[in-house]
């Protein structure tokens, strides 16, 4: 793939218009929750009803009554499968990475290039910084970062994370794949597992989830990044802070995909780079937010902490840095946030995050 740069945002405006969905209509929507029972399996009733808010247009409530469940002990979601891999195992020749690498946009989704249904954004967390030590992201003056809740393609492919953990943010790469940040994953998984739960919904807003949710089955690293108590990275997990989780279903074909590509350091003076996230700093992580543009700072290795002042906080980490390519159908991401050490903030990308992002779509299709 050739490292011609990304456009700017004006030039996105012209080349990337808004328009409807191609082919509007209902999807399907699947929700999952988790009971403990005996060996007979609890039985399950369901019922829809209307709710009127004096709104144009009618919502309904889908109430799911399940019988023969056993409070005494709670049910928890599954465990993942996964392998860890060396960097120099991902090689794929520039073919076959255009091929797994483009975004997806799908025909019953709206399309448009930036978000238009802003939202109120109200700041419910204050912190002092450290100046002396990595930590994961800061705000810098003045604030720029905006909610919003548009389930218009690219804005679907973003969503919120939740690990026993905590909460992230992640976005669809693929299908069934999902790129996020490896500092969320519970890497404490009993033997015959790589990691504990998973679970993504896009477009969370308010605990709505307009594409309902889905789990991680299985997941691919480089770097098990497993910060201390006091939530601080070492070494060089700076470089490989990401992973692909692979999806219990394809909820890419009803959100769609961005596509994803390595940094090139020629990049590095272009004012082109957005970022989508949930920070625990604003609505308390309940809303997604929208910064752009800014600035990256990066290198032509493999693996890259990639510089930025675009404003993060909590819950930001694992939210794509992506921008827009001539000739593609949408963006691309290059990285997801990680870090900050109280003066600038890092995020986690290069070729092997790229590469990482194509084994697991041609070992899950």
């Amino acid at each position: 793939m050739a490292s011609e740069p990304p456009i700017t945002l004006e030039e996105v405006a012209r080349k990337f218009r808004a328009r409807p969905a191609r082919n509007p209509g209902p999807i399907t929507r699947t929700q999952r929750f988790f009971v403990r029972a005996g060996e007979e399996p609890p039985s399950v009733r369901a019922r829809v009803e209307p709710i009127r808010r004096g709104e144009e247009g009618v919502d309904y409530v889908v109430v799911i009554e399940t019988a023969g469940v056993d409070v005494r002990e709670r049910a928890k979601p599954p465990m993942l499968k996964g392998r860890g891999l060396r960097p120099d195992e991902t090689r794929f020749d520039e073919a076959e990475l255009q091929r797994l690498l483009e975004g997806f946009i799908p025909d019953h989704l709206d399309f448009s290039p930036e978000p238009l249904k802003k939202a109120k954004a109200v700041r419910t967390v204050l912190r002092d910084i450290p100046r002396d030590r990595k930590v994961f992201t800061t705000l810098f003056d003045p604030e720029d970062r905006r909610a919003f809740q548009d389930t218009a393609y690219p804005w679907s492919t973003v969503g919120r994370v939740e690990t026993n953990k905590g909460t992230g943010s992640g976005v669809m790469i693929g299908p069934r794949h999902l790129l996020t940040v490896s500092h969320v994953i519970d890497w404490s998984a009993p033997d015959g597992f790589a990691a504990d739960w998973v679970r993504f919904t896009p477009s969370y807003f308010d605990g709505d989830a307009p594409f309902g949710e889905t789990f991680g089955v299985h997941i691919y690293w480089y770097s098990q990044v497993d910060s201390d108590d006091d939530r601080f990275l070492s070494g060089n997990e700076g470089e490989f802070d990401y992973v692909v989780v692979v999806l219990d279903d394809r909820m890419g074909e009803t959100t769609g995909w961005m596509g994803a590509r390595h940094y090139d350091d020629d990049w590095d003076s272009l004012n082109v780079w957005s970022h989508m996230g949930y920070p625990g700093d604003m609505n308390s992580g309940e809303r997604p937010i929208f910064i752009s543009p800014f600035n990256l700072d990066g290198n032509d290795d493999d693996a890259q902490s990639i510089l930025h002042k675009a404003d993060v906080f909590p819950g930001q980490s694992g939210g794509p840095m992506f921008a827009w390519w001539d000739g593609d159908v949408g963006p691309r991401a290059v990285a997801v946030q990680s870090w900050e050490d109280g003066s600038t903030n890092g995020a986690s990308g290069g070729r092997s995050l790229r590469n990482l992002v194509a084994q697991a779509r041609t070992e899950f299709a």
